[in-house]
């Protein structure tokens, strides 16, 4: 078990950035990183809403975040999302249950809502998507998962998402369907790595508690974020 007290929030207008401790495993879909890997820092960084869309001149989102952190001086290892969504939208959500601990950092944007199975904008395979209101979600874990249940966490918590979108009666832009997330969502999930496989979690769906508090702190934090929405 890790203390997440040491984790350090920093919120500006242009990013939200989560710094470990030191470096945590991670798994997720993140733009800038490699699907699983190490990491110390998770930058999420705000970019304009007609990003590689009208204009030609941007760089490529692997290039802005690095690019980024270089400026801002952050040398640590990273990973990153990139949304146009407003760093206004930042919530969190910590829960925990006897030694278990989960919260999770988010924005979030709905410009991009979708409904799984809309028609899709881009045909050709090799596209690159366009970013848009994104919700980016960061789930940190205090205990060494395994990668198993790191994949597992992350349909939890896209399945969190999306009844959330559901309740709150959220339509896709394309088909007025009720929608499941954005066009561009990105997530991760962290935890600390292990050196003994004893002390990873195996499990992480909805028959555990593990699976509920990532369920539930990903749907306070949305809800929070989307606060707005019904305004």
């Amino acid at each position: 078990m890790k203390n997440l007290d040491d984790i350090l929030i920093d919120l500006s207008a242009s990013h939200l950035t989560v710094l470990l401790p030191s470096e945590y495993r991670y798994a997720g879909t993140a733009v800038y990183g490699k699907g699983i890997g190490a990491a110390r820092r998770v930058i999420n960084l705000k970019v304009d809403e007609n990003y590689s869309g009208d204009k030609t001149d941007f760089k490529s989102p692997e290039n802005s975040i690095r690019d980024y952190a270089m400026n801002q001086g952050w040398m640590e290892s990273a990973i990153g999302f990139l949304t146009s969504a407003s760093m206004d939208s930042y919530a969190a959500s910590r829960l925990s249950f006897d030694k278990l601990r989960v919260e999770t950092h988010l924005t979030s944007g709905l410009s991009n809502a979708r409904a799984a199975g809309d028609e899709a904008e881009y045909r050709e395979l090799l596209s690159e998507v366009k970013s848009g209101g994104t919700i980016n979600t960061i789930v940190i874990c205090n205990t060494p998962l395994t990668l198993q249940a790191a994949m597992e966490a992350l349909m939890i918590a896209a399945g969190a998402k999306a009844r959330v979108l559901q309740e709150m009666g959220v339509k896709s832009r394309v088909s007025d369907a009720i929608a499941t997330g954005t066009g561009t969502d990105s997530s991760v999930i962290i935890y600390p790595d292990s050196k003994n496989q004893a002390e990873e979690i195996k499990y992480a769906g909805m028959h555990t508690i593990t699976g509920e508090l990532i369920a539930r702190s990903v749907m306070n934090a949305l809800k929070k974020s989307l606060s707005w929405y019904r305004k």
